[in-house]
């Protein structure tokens, strides 16, 4: 019997909650992205803090926790959030980084 990779399994939970809601994750990247036109730098750290808060509000199955600070320019370690799946309590971590990508 093969384990589930847990990211995985957590990206196919948040593509049915955007399939069913997508208002709620439009309205989450709105705030975010209008950010930017405040400040340069304020846009990056609003969404790892948005995105974590996302999670806890609106994924029942999940919760998450902002690393990013604590690990910030840690350079083996980027992560933003930590996700942690209450049902099976596995960890894992997640960077929101994209690098011009």
């Amino acid at each position: 019997m093969s384990v589930p990779n847990p990211y995985k399994d957590f990206i196919q939970r948040l593509k049915l909650l955007i399939s069913k809601q997508p208002d709620l994750i439009t309205t989450t990247l709105s705030n975010i992205f209008t950010m930017r036109l405040i400040g340069n730098k304020t846009h990056g750290d609003l969404a790892e803090i948005a995105i974590a808060e996302f999670i806890n509000q609106y994924m029942y199955d999940f919760r998450s926790v902002h690393v990013g600070k604590d690990l910030y320019r840690a350079k083996p370690q980027e992560e933003d959030i930590k996700i942690i799946n209450e049902i099976t309590k596995v960890e894992f971590p997640v960077s929101l980084k994209a690098y011009g990508d």
